[in-house]
């Protein structure tokens, strides 16, 4: 079966941060002078204004001061379902808002406490995030998108940091929706891969210029990957992700040589890969722990999992379709 589904070439990769998609493999062109700044707020092609926009409660940012994440849970008013299409994040300061998760979820469900970024909870499903670097809509691929049955709500884990100056913040999130005439075949899903286990699965000891991590996961199902996107913190220098498949043979799949923590872009693939029930994705990557990356808030003690920035994590995360 694999055979006859898997791309054997290397799939070219497209950044689609900063509205331009550009081919990661193309020599001679240097791809980040061929960024503009966005041309109008809401930036989904020709489209305009949002179908619905998200109005994000307003939070005040003190000058300083450790921030813990905020949950915040907007039901949704639509009578009937929507599948959307596109979404795009306007943040009310840029200098205060670090990112932002969202995720379509019960409305009646229990949605008090914080989201496991690591967790792939099935009572959720992966919206968008903002990160830095993002400044332009995302749309799903084609004949793909994001199912709101009726009765969801809008759930967001939201992450500020302080920057010496009181500020507040009134970020807003804009939803293009499908017509009805034109609904897509299939779900868009993101599934999360990391190391897994808590705090203790990351101890960076003080000093290490390359600390190797891994994680991996098996697709029990048939799946179209379209995306990829790695998530470190200051420390993370490099991420790359391949897959081996039932009988045991490769491909790669991203390598991102030089990671940025301040670009986070979501790469969608030129060519999506097929990949076929029991195939496994393998996550790799390297931290820099020492005095040289000057990332790092403090090279003499180690460093282990947590929340803030001057932790770390280790995720990469998948963006898929069902394989019918």
């Amino acid at each position: 079966m694999k055979s006859a589904m898997k791309r054997t070439a290397w799939v070219s990769m497209l950044a689609m941060t900063a509205g331009v998609a550009y081919q990661a493999q193309a020599a001679g062109a240097d791809p980040l002078a061929q960024i503009e700044p966005p041309q109008s707020e809401w930036t989904y092609e020709d489209a305009g204004a949002p179908d619905y926009i998200v109005e994000v409660p307003s939070f005040t940012v003190p000058a300083t001061g450790v921030i813990d994440y905020i949950n915040s849970v907007i039901p949704f008013p639509f009578e009937d379902d929507r599948w959307v299409k596109a979404v795009q994040f306007i943040p009310g300061d840029k200098r205060v808002l670090h990112h932002l998760l969202s995720y379509v979820v019960p409305a009646e469900d229990d949605n008090t406490g914080m989201i496991d970024e690591a967790d792939n909870d099935p009572r959720r499903e992966f919206l968008e995030g903002y990160a830095p670097g993002k400044e332009y809509a995302t749309s799903y691929p084609e004949n793909t998108g994001i199912f709101v049955p009726t009765g969801s709500a809008l759930r967001m884990s939201i992450h500020y940091t302080s920057f010496g100056q009181e500020v507040v913040d009134n970020t807003r999130v804009g939803l293009w929706f499908f017509d009805e005439d034109e609904l897509p075949e299939f779900e868009y899903h993101t599934y999360s891969v990391s190391h897994g286990g808590g705090v203790d699965a990351i101890n960076i000891p003080p000093g290490a210029m390359r600390h190797e991590m891994a994680a991996d996961h098996v697709f029990d199902k048939d799946i179209v990957l379209h995306g990829f996107r790695a998530h470190m913190h200051y420390r993370g220098r490099a991420m790359s992700a391949r897959v081996v498949y039932p009988d045991n043979t490769g491909d790669d799949i991203i390598n991102i040589p030089d990671y940025n923590f301040a670009w986070q872009p979501t790469y969608q693939m030129t060519e999506p890969m097929v990949l076929p029930a029991g195939s496994r994705v393998i996550v790799e990557g390297t931290f820099d722990n020492s005095e040289y990356n000057l990332g790092v808030p403090d090279p003499t003690v180690p460093a282990v999992a947590g929340l803030q920035s001057w932790e770390e994590m280790f995720i990469g995360y998948f963006s898929y379709h069902d394989y019918r």
